[in-house]
C-alpha cells in the first residue's frame, strides 16, 4: 500500500486541519466542521502506532478536481460497515469516537507502524447526522473513488467470520507479520513456502504454527491458480499425493478458508459496485495479508477457463465454492471493462442487475448506482437523504422514463413489492428483480433493437417545456414534408383543425403575458402559431378520415408527450394560488380559479385530449370547498395515459416458477396445453409461438424466421422441427441434450420462467407475470415495447377522473398473429402534432381511451 508523507501544520489553503468542536448538547458532544466548497471532502489520517497502541486519527479538508502542484494523494476504503449497535471507540481529533467493530478492525490492520496513512472512509469523513451533507457527498462518490490512488478492499481479519473486538485481536500483544503479494516474480518466496507447506501437510511433524488453512496459504493457492505453469505443477503434485492416499485432501482446508472469506458481507453490498468499478486500482486486504485485485482476477479466469478442470484436484463441495468465487470476481471484471468502454450504463439496467445487493438504507439501492449511470449528472440530482424512500423511488422512476423515453421500467412483475407506500406504476427498487425477468430484459436489450416501441415518450414537468416540445415536433414534421412535398401531404380537411388550434393559442398567448417567463413562452407560442399557418398550406391530400388511419405516412401515434405532476391536497393548492394572487393583484378569486383550470384542465383536456400519452394529474377544485376542508389528506400520485385495449383475461394457468426441476416445469406446461387444446381453433404452432414468447431463429440460410405457420419450402424444416419439439413438450420428455432442439429449449426456458400462460376473451394466448389474475386487462400503452397487464381498481371518488382507474401488474407477451387490424400498431410519423389538430375520427378508429394509473 502506498504511503504518503505526514501532514504539516502549515496553512496551505489546500489542506486545513479540521477540529471536531464541542457542542452545547452533552448527549451529542461533537460536530463536524462544515464543508465550504461544492467539491470539498474530508480525508482522515490514521496516525502511526504499534499493534497495542490506541487508534488515533485526524481530519483534513481536500478539494476534488483542483489543479495544484502539491497534489494530495489518498487511498479509499471499501468495506462492510457491520452492526451499528456494537461499536468500538477510536480517537478522532483527540476525542473518543464510536465506530463499528468491523471498521475498528480495518483501521487496526491498515495502520502503519512508522508512517501516517491518509484515506477517505465514509463513516469518518462524512457527517452521518447531516442529511444534506450526506446527499451532496453521494453526488461526489464517483470522483472520490476515481481520484484516490487505489481502493483497499477489506475482507476481514482472515480468521473469523464475524469481526472481533480490538481487545480480542490484540490478545497476546504480538502484531501479526504483514505479508504482501504482487502477482509477479516478487511472489516467488511465497510460492516456495506454499510448496513446502503442501508437501509437509501430510507429515505428522508439520508444525502446527503454520497450518495450511491460513489466509496466507489461501492467497498462495490463488496465486498458483492464476499462473498456468504453477497450476500445471499443482495438478501433478496433487495427482501423486491422492494416488498414494485417495482420502487425502490438503486443499480442502484452504477452500474452506475461501468460503469464510466469501461470507464477508462486502460481497453483497450495493456500494462496492461503484467503489470497485471507478477506482484506478484495487488492493485486497484480508487481515495482515495484502494482494492486488488482479491476482483474484487471474485465479478466477484460470478456474473458469475450459482448459482447467477443477475436478482433477478439488472435491465436489470445494468446486462449488470456487465456482462461486469465479462468478463474484469475474462479474466485477466484466462490469469494470464495460463501464470503461461506455462510461456508463442505463440506470434501469443497473437497478435490475444489482437489485439483489444489500443496503442498510433502502435509498442507497438507488444512490449507490447513480454515478455509474449514463447521463449520471442528471441522475445524481436525485440523491437526497431528506426525501423519503417512496419519494426517491418515484422520482427515480420518473427520471428513468425521461431518459429512456419509454415505460420499460414496467418489465417484469410490478405487483411484487416489499413496500406498501408506492404507487403501482413505481417499481420497488429494494425488491430483488426475478432472474427470469432480468434475463428477458437483458436478452431483449431494453430500449433498443426490434423490441423497441414505435411510440416514444418525452416527459415534461412545466408548461414551458411542453410548448417547446410542441414547437420542436411540428418543426420536424414540416422539415419532413418539405423534403418531398408531392408525397408528403396532409389531409385537406385538417386545415380546419389547424385554424382551431391557432385560435386556442391566442388564449394561451394572453396568459403568457401574465407569467414571469413571458418572453420565452410568448416566443415559443408565436412560433407554433406560425407553424400552424405553414402546415395548413400542405393540407391538400384528398383522402377520407377512415383512410387516414391506414395512411402509410400518417397515424394517430408518434412521439408522445408525457406530463408528470405531483398531486397536492386542495389546501396546498389554495396556498399556492394565494401566493400567485400576491404577485398579480389584477386577478380576483374567481379569475384565479379559472386560470388554474386553464393551466391544468385546458392544457390536458383540449391541447392533450388525444395525445399519445399525458402523464399528468388533472385536478379541478373549488376554492370555497378547500377552505371548508383545509386538512384533507394528501392523495397518492397518479398519472393519466391513452391506451388501446387488447382484451380481458378469462383464464390464467399455474405459474412456472423455475426449470431447475424439469419434471415440474413440464407438468405445468402440460396443464397449459390441456386448456389450450379445448379452445376453438386450437393449433399446435400457435401454442408453440406463445410458449417461445415470439422468439426468432436463424435458418441455414442465415435468415431470421419468426415461429409461425410457415408453408413455403425454405421454412418446412423449421416447421417440422417445431412440431417435433412441441410433441416433446406435451409428452414431458427431456430433450436438453439433443443439439437440434437446443435453440428451442433455450427460448422456452427464457420465455416461461416465472410466468403464467393466459387467454383473453377473444381466445388470444399470452405469457404474463405470475401475479396476474382473471379479469385483468391487457393494453398497449405508449412507450412500451410489449403489452401491459393492468388491474381495475376503485379509488376514492374524484370528480377530476374521467376514465377508469387501474394498477400496473407488469408486462406480458401476446400472440397477435390472429388479431384484427385495430390491434396492430401503426407506424409513427417523424414529427409530432398536438392531437387537438388530429381529427376525432382517428381516436374512434383505434378505440383509444384515457385511463388513470394509481
Amino acid at each position: 500500500m502506498q504511503q504518503t508523507a505526514p501532514p504539516t501544520n502549515e496553512w496551505t489553503g489546500k489542506e486545513l486541519m479540521l477540529k471536531i468542536k464541542e457542542a452545547p448538547d452533552e448527549n451529542n458532544p461533537y460536530y463536524y466542521h462544515k464543508l465550504s466548497g461544492e467539491n470539498e471532502i474530508r480525508l482522515v489520517t490514521i496516525k502511526p502506532g504499534k499493534w497495542t497502541d490506541p487508534i488515533s486519527c485526524e481530519l483534513s479538508c481536500h478539494s476534488l478536481g483542483v489543479e495544484n502542484e502539491d497534489v494530495t494523494e489518498y487511498s479509499t476504503l471499501s468495506y462492510a460497515w457491520g452492526s451499528p449497535r456494537i461499536t468500538e471507540n477510536v480517537t478522532l481529533e483527540g476525542r473518543p469516537w464510536p465506530v463499528t467493530v468491523n471498521l475498528a478492525n480495518a483501521l487496526l490492520f491498515l495502520r502503519d507502524h512508522e508512517k501516517p496513512v491518509k484515506m477517505w472512509i465514509d463513516a469518518l469523513c462524512i457527517d452521518q447526522s447531516n442529511l444534506k451533507e450526506r446527499g451532496k457527498q453521494v453526488q461526489l462518490m464517483k470522483e472520490i473513488y476515481s481520484g484516490g490512488t487505489h481502493v483497499i478492499v477489506y475482507l476481514g481479519d482472515g480468521k473469523n467470520h464475524r469481526p472481533k473486538r480490538l481487545v480480542e485481536q490484540r490478545r497476546g500483544s504480538r502484531a501479526p507479520a504483514r505479508l504482501s503479494f504482487h502477482n509477479d516474480e516478487r511472489d516467488r518466496v511465497h510460492l516456495e513456502n506454499f510448496w513446502d507447506a503442501l508437501s509437509a501437510s501430510a507429515m505428522p511433524s508439520f508444525p502446527a504454527t503454520q497450518p495450511l488453512s491460513s489466509t496466507y496459504h489461501l492467497f498462495c493457492l490463488l496465486r498458483v491458480l492464476g499462473d498456468e505453469v504453477f497450476t500445471s505443477n499443482l495438478v501433478d503434485r496433487m495427482r501423486k499425493m491422492t494416488g498414494m492416499n485417495p482420502s487425502y485432501d490438503p486443499l480442502g482446508a484452504l477452500v474452506e478458508s475461501l468460503r469464510y472469506m466469501l461470507l464477508n458481507p462486502w460481497w453483497q453490498r450495493i456500494w462496492v459496485v461503484q467503489e470497485m468499478i471507478v477506482s484506478r486500482m484495487a488492493v485486497v486486504r484480508c487481515g495482515p495479508v495484502t494482494c492486488p485485485w488482479d491476482m483474484f482476477i487471474s485465479a478466477a479466469s484460470s478456474l473458469s477457463s475450459s482448459s482447467f478442470n477443477m475436478s482433477t484436484i478439488f472435491r465436489a463441495d470445494s468446486a462449488k465454492v470456487l465456482q462461486y468465487f469465479c462468478r463474484q470476481v469475474l462479474s466485477f471484471r466484466d462490469l469494470r471493462n464495460e463501464w470503461k468502454r461506455n462510461l456508463g450504463a442505463p440506470m434501469l439496467t443497473l437497478l435490475q442487475d444489482f437489485s439483489a445487493r444489500r443496503a442498510t438504507d433502502e435509498r442507497d439501492k438507488v444512490f449507490a448506482l447513480l454515478g455509474l449511470a449514463s447521463h449520471s449528472q442528471r441522475f445524481l440530482a436525485l440523491a437526497s437523504y431528506e426525501d423519503t424512500v417512496a419519494d426517491v423511488y418515484q422520482a427515480t422512476a420518473v427520471e428513468v422514463i425521461r431518459q429512456s423515453h419509454s415505460l420499460d421500467i414496467w418489465r417484469g412483475d410490478l405487483a411484487r413489492k416489499n413496500r406498501r407506500d408506492l404507487a403501482s406504476w413505481v417499481p420497488d427498487w429494494s425488491a430483488v428483480y426475478e432472474e427470469g425477468d432480468r434475463q428477458r430484459a437483458q436478452k431483449y436489450d431494453i430500449g433498443k433493437g426490434e423490441h423497441q416501441s414505435l411510440w416514444k415518450l418525452t416527459v415534461v414537468k412545466s408548461e414551458g417545456e411542453y410548448w417547446k416540445f410542441v414547437a420542436e415536433g411540428m418543426t420536424r414534421l414540416l422539415h419532413w414534408i418539405n423534403e418531398n412535398p408531392q408525397d408528403r401531404k396532409l389531409p385537406e380537411r385538417m386545415n380546419v383543425e389547424f385554424d382551431s388550434y391557432r385560435r386556442l393559442l391566442e388564449t394561451v398567448s394572453l396568459e403568457c403575458y401574465r407569467k414571469r417567463e413571458a418572453t420565452i413562452l410568448i416566443n415559443t407560442v408565436e412560433r407554433i402559431k406560425e407553424l400552424c399557418v405553414t402546415l395548413r398550406a400542405h393540407c391538400s391530400l384528398p383522402i377520407s378520415y377512415e383512410d387516414l388511419a391506414k395512411h402509410p405516412f400518417i397515424s394517430a401515434f408518434g412521439r408522445s408527450v408525457a406530463f408528470y405532476r405531483e398531486v397536492k391536497s386542495k389546501s396546498e393548492l389554495l396556498s399556492d394560488m394565494a401566493s400567485g394572487l400576491r404577485d398579480d393583484h389584477s386577478f380576483g378569486t374567481d379569475a384565479a380559479a379559472w386560470l388554474d383550470r386553464l393551466v391544468i384542465w385546458h392544457e390536458m383536456a383540449f391541447w392533450m385530449h388525444k395525445s399519445g400519452v399525458a402523464i399528468h394529474h388533472p385536478f379541478r377544485w373549488d376554492p370555497e370547498k378547500a377552505r371548508r376542508h383545509p386538512d384533507e389528506r394528501r392523495r397518492k400520485s397518479f398519472f393519466s395515459i391513452e391506451s388501446i385495449l387488447y382484451g380481458v383475461v378469462t383464464h390464467v394457468g399455474d405459474r412456472l416458477f423455475s426449470w431447475d426441476d424439469r419434471y415440474s416445469a413440464f407438468t405445468t406446461i402440460s396443464k397449459w396445453a390441456s386448456y389450450c387444446e379445448r379452445m376453438p381453433g386450437f393449433h399446435k404452432v400457435k401454442m408453440a409461438k406463445t410458449l417461445l414468447g415470439g422468439a426468432s431463429f436463424a435458418t441455414p440460410r442465415q435468415s431470421t424466421v419468426e415461429v409461425d405457420v410457415l408453408e413455403d419450402e425454405s421454412h418446412r424444416d423449421m416447421k417440422a422441427l417445431l412440431l417435433e419439439w412441441l410433441d416433446h413438450v406435451l409428452e414431458r420428455e427431456d430433450f436438453a441434450h439433443d443439439p437440434k432442439m437446443k435453440p428451442l429449449n433455450e427460448a422456452l426456458i427464457l420465455a416461461t420462467t416465472g410466468r403464467v400462460m393466459f387467454a383473453l376473451n377473444d381466445g388470444t394466448l399470452g405469457l404474463g407475470p405470475g401475479s396476474m389474475a382473471v379479469e385483468d386487462q391487457v393494453m398497449m400503452l405508449p412507450g412500451t415495447s410489449s403489452p401491459i397487464v393492468l388491474r381495475h381498481r376503485l379509488p376514492e371518488r374524484d370528480e377530476s377522473l374521467e376514465g377508469p382507474a387501474y394498477a400496473v401488474v407488469g408486462d406480458c407477451y401476446l400472440d397477435l398473429s390472429s388479431s384484427d387490424e385495430k390491434k396492430r400498431l401503426p407506424k409513427p410519423w417523424p414529427g409530432w402534432l398536438p392531437e387537438s389538430i388530429m381529427p376525432n375520427e382517428l381516436k374512434g378508429f383505434w378505440e383509444r381511451r384515457r385511463i388513470y394509473l394509481f
